[in-house]
């Protein structure tokens, strides 16, 4: 008998060709028992053949057969059917067109891979951008030394500002860049003093490793590191310059 079962792929379908054996088991019930025997094996083949893609017409026949060479009783019917074979084939056009949906897939999925590489790797970089804004200029001394004249030195601070502004914490990273102008020009007395006093408060709010992280990133002597009570006796005096007349 021949028939045809479709495959894992859409609108593509196996053509096959079957044979097999049947006999009676008991008092005949079925009218046409050769039909319900070549039922079974449409059925049972058009399970397997769901599963399986178009270009592996092959593979379904070794295990189709192997199915099928196996006796199988039928008790509702009082059928057995002792053994069928398939030959299974898929036409060359309908191979050609899945193998290009195959090379169509695999390419979109390359794609979509790539995409996602992009992202992954635009996210990082605007990370460390938040971090620090200076790895523009660094790169293009990589990548285009020629290009990096005044002007590009001079939008590096506007980009910093556009890439804090949506970052997380946006206002901190906006302070951030405040205090960094601000601290910049103060006197070297005065900047031990801002310190000095960061480390002060950080301490009264539990923050001994942020106080610590401070004095180290910003070298503070050592005279700046005593019991908390002696720093604000020092800082009670007010900033350098504001000294009260004795």
């Amino acid at each position: 008998m021949d028939f045809t079962a479709a495959s894992a792929d859409e609108g593509f379908r196996f053509t096959v060709q079957a044979e097999g054996q049947w006999r009676r088991i008991g008092r005949q019930l079925h009218h046409a028992p050769e039909a319900v025997a070549a039922a079974h094996v449409v059925d049972a083949f058009s399970e397997m053949a769901a599963a399986c893609p178009i270009v592996t017409a092959k593979e379904l026949q070794y295990r189709a057969n192997a199915r099928f060479g196996r006796r199988v009783d039928l008790p509702g019917d009082r059928l057995r059917i002792n053994w069928a074979t398939a030959q299974v084939y898929a036409s060359p056009e309908d191979l050609h067109l899945a193998q290009d949906r195959i090379r169509l897939r695999a390419r979109a999925q390359m794609d979509r891979e790539l995409r996602q590489l992009q992202v992954v790797q635009a996210l990082a970089y605007r990370d460390q951008l938040r971090e620090d804004p200076t790895l523009i200029l660094a790169q293009l001394l990589l990548d285009s030394p020629a290009a990096v004249t005044d002007q590009t030195i001079a939008m590096i601070p506007k980009i910093a500002a556009r890439v804090g502004a949506y970052a997380p914490g946006a206002a901190w990273v906006q302070t951030a860049h405040l205090l960094d102008e601000w601290y910049g020009g103060l006197a070297p007395d005065a900047k031990q003093f801002v310190v000095d006093r960061l480390c002060t408060v950080a301490r009264e709010f539990g923050g001994e490793k942020v106080a610590q992280r401070l004095k180290d990133a910003h070298r503070v002597g050592a005279h700046s590191s005593g019991p908390v009570e002696g720093t604000i006796h020092e800082s009670s005096t007010g900033p350098p310059g504001n000294e009260p007349s004795t």
